[in-house]
């Protein structure tokens, strides 16, 4: 490809060597550029470093009161302490840098700035741009992704909140009797919207009594769901409430009544969905601080004009504490959609030469919740009787 005449040549060597050594010198603005493009979600989230493999935090659980004196009153002295493992898991990432593609896009796109070139960090843009594009995977599988261990994408690396939530709803953590799992029995409409809210919230006064108090009136309050939903609340808001001299506008911040509680309103998050806890409860959890998250680029092992960037790290996501003062979630049953499967394939494998598919239901591997503040980590918890943590050395 020709230069053109009035083109100023870029001074980029787009080597192995200068890619790596970007890598190393811009390393601690590099290593947060996941972070930074997740931003949307963590911002309302707690974010925890340093958790390598598996931590444990812990949650003291008893039922003491005072009452009347009476010198023979004797309790039960029960003190129950429930454990909660935090996990992240170690992925990787091999991708190809096609030198010659990087060249000529700078030429293509950039002809015009002239001496702007000159003095352009290229090595440290591309960096940051793969990086970016990591947490960009990252964000969109935060509540859908499901862990598979011979898998090769994001959203097979760690278990989304979603799934999080399936394996204690079937392992009865999470269900209406224990007042954390409201099953959802409908599509949420813009004729619907702000009725399942409310329900969620106050209850239906049936099969539902609504979130507990302690959390439904707790601080700091976030009650996350897709930008779709929060739009079908506020169409439905003004179709219902459209007169009301106080209703100035169609955007809503927080439910009618409960300004401690606030929308989060986030594009990956799925439809039909509703989850209530506090932003302390609701983890994001990391390392970045071991030497085995490498990011390096290396002379390609298939190709003579390309360079293989090299990425590993570690991530995933838990609740601090399921318990029902801590956490509500509004969806879908799991278990029945799992059960509905399976009597579906039954029935056709019965019917038909053909098989049928057989439906599968949660691994049960959940515990209850905990709180605990994690030495070492970043990030608060609910009260606590200390933090276990463990470093498997594994690499």
């Amino acid at each position: 490809m020709a230069k053109p005449a009035t083109a100023v040549d870029p001074q980029v060597d787009f080597t192995p060597e200068s890619l790596s050594t970007a890598f190393q010198k811009y390393r601690t603005e590099l290593i947060v550029m996941p972070m930074f493009t997740m931003q949307p979600a963590l911002a309302h989230m707690a974010i925890r470093t340093g958790i390598r493999y598996q931590e444990h935090v812990h949650e003291m659980k008893g039922n003491f009161e005072i009452g009347p004196y009476d010198k023979y009153k004797m309790g039960q002295g029960l003190v129950e302490i429930t454990q909660r493992t935090l996990q992240t898991y170690f992925g990787n990432c091999i991708e190809p840098i096609d030198v010659n593609a990087i060249y000529q896009s700078l030429w293509g796109s950039d002809i015009n700035k002239g001496e702007g070139l000159k003095n352009t960090p290229w090595t440290k843009r591309v960096c940051a741009y793969i990086m970016a594009q990591l947490g960009e995977k990252l964000y969109d599988a935060m509540w859908t992704a499901v862990r598979n261990d011979a898998g090769t994408t994001t959203a097979e690396l760690f278990n989304g909140f979603c799934k999080i939530e399936d394996i204690e709803i079937a392992a009865g953590a999470m269900s209406a009797e224990e007042q954390n799992f409201f099953p959802l029995t409908e599509s949420i409409t813009a004729e619907n919207a702000e009725d399942v809210i409310n329900d969620f919230i106050w209850g239906n006064g049936t099969t539902w009594a609504g979130v507990h108090k302690k959390l439904r009136d707790g601080h700091s309050l976030k009650l996350f769901m897709s930008d779709r939903t929060k739009h079908l609340y506020e169409v439905a808001y003004q179709m219902n409430h459209g007169s009301l001299p106080y209703n100035q506008q169609f955007q809503k911040a927080h439910p009618e009544g409960k300004a401690n509680i606030e929308f989060v309103a986030l594009g990956n998050v799925p439809d039909n969905y509703l989850s209530l806890t506090s932003k302390n409860n609701i983890l994001s959890l990391w390392n970045q601080k071991t030497a085995d998250e490498k990011f390096l680029v290396e002379k390609s092992l298939t190709s003579h004009y390309d360079n293989d960037f090299i990425a590993n790290l570690f991530y995933g996501e838990q609740y601090l504490s399921v318990n029902k003062e801590m956490l509500a979630v509004c969806k879908a049953d799991p278990t029945a959609a799992s059960s509905g499967s399976s009597e579906s394939g039954s029935g056709s494998s019965e019917g038909s030469a053909n098989a049928g598919t057989e439906g599968a239901g949660s691994e049960s591997t959940g515990t209850e919740g905990a709180g605990s503040e994690s030495t070492g980590t970043e990030g608060t918890g609910s009260e606590s009787t200390g933090t276990e943590g463990e470093n498997n050395g594994q690499g």
